[in-house]
């Protein structure tokens, strides 16, 4: 495999001291220089984030060839008539399936060898200091930054990818509902970004507080330990809360926006929705729907876990700069 070159002068060590902080745009350019590092695992990884959104919508297809005939008032199906759609089913399905497995095993390849990329450029420039906290940033820091590259090879290509093929769709199947699908959708989404600055915050705290915990590991102080183990607790149960909070009013915003939906469209206010749907109309509605707020989940997730993981990747790739501010 090749390997970063270390000696490149984006990747150059400034000064220790008096040195200003480095630019994002100069540590994005050196990740993203380790990605193109491995361009065989760096595809397998993308491919089938890319190909996926774009089937999935292929269900809301399904959903309307079957809904339709309901809508007549046919609600028998001769077996013949339903194992028609066995064959477009099993296809799409399999299909899916197998990305699937592909992507997982591609994924955790490449972040393996990135992972050891990171610990590399790390180790270059890890300078002196306490080896306590020196084993922490090679483990937990590295990890982390990590979690950068990920948002970069899944996230990115799901929203990229599946918000048009959502939106194609359901152009194709009922356009006059996308205005609804799109105000349902974008209302959770909006919701979910509140805690990014929050988030970011307790983990600049985390790593801060785990390299104190590593540090009186090294010196052998009990205290100093004890109280590092408690703050650095407090500190991930108050993180956890706030991830969760966010997944959980995202949630509530989904089936608020869909209820607001039908409150604007009643009263007049706002005529969203047309004044009689169709059962085949609000089958390919609710499929495209949640097809769409999986991207769109996926962006507010690549949002979160950015915020989550910058501070690692300043730490991890310039430890030689003081630490401050998460960004």
């Amino acid at each position: 495999m090749a390997q970063p070159d270390l000696h490149h002068p984006a990747l150059a060590v400034p000064p220790a001291t008096g040195a200003s902080r480095t630019p994002m745009a100069t540590l994005v350019y050196e990740m993203a220089r380790m990605m193109f590092a491995h361009p065989w695992l760096l595809a397998l990884t993308i491919l089938p984030n890319i190909v996926t959104p774009a089937l999935q919508p292929v269900q809301a297809w399904l959903a309307k060839e079957v809904l339709a005939r309901v809508a007549k008032g046919d609600t028998r199906f001769a077996l013949p008539e339903l194992l028609q759609y066995a064959p477009y089913a099993v296809a799409v399905f399999l299909g899916l399936g197998l990305l699937h497995l592909f992507e997982k095993v591609g994924n955790r390849m490449f972040d393996d060898r990135l992972l050891i990329d990171v610990q590399r450029a790390w180790f270059e420039r890890r300078g002196t200091g306490c080896v306590g906290e020196q084993v922490a940033r090679a483990t937990n820091d590295c990890k982390n930054t990590v979690k950068i590259f990920d948002l970069l090879q899944k996230e990115l290509w799901v929203v990229l990818v599946g918000v048009p093929a959502v939106l194609i769709w359901q152009l194709t199947l009922s356009p006059e509902l996308l205005p609804a699908l799109l105000f349902s959708a974008l209302v959770p989404f909006a919701a979910s970004l509140l805690f990014g600055g929050l988030l970011q915050h307790l983990s600049h705290r985390g790593l801060l507080l785990l390299g104190s915990v590593s540090s009186a590991v090294a010196r052998g102080d009990r205290g100093d330990l004890h109280r590092g183990q408690e703050q650095l607790y407090r500190n991930r149960v108050r993180f956890e809360l706030s991830k969760q909070a966010s997944e959980v009013i995202a949630d509530l915003a989904f089936w608020l926006a869909l209820v607001l939906v039908l409150l604007l469209s009643i009263g007049g206010i706002w005529p969203l929705l047309p004044a009689e749907l169709s059962a085949a109309q609000i089958g390919v509605f609710l499929v495209n729907l949640n097809l769409l707020n999986k991207p769109l989940q996926a962006m507010a997730r690549m949002h979160n876990k950015s915020r989550e993981a910058w501070p690692s990747v300043r730490r991890a790739l310039r430890p030689h700069e003081t630490p401050g501010a998460p960004l």
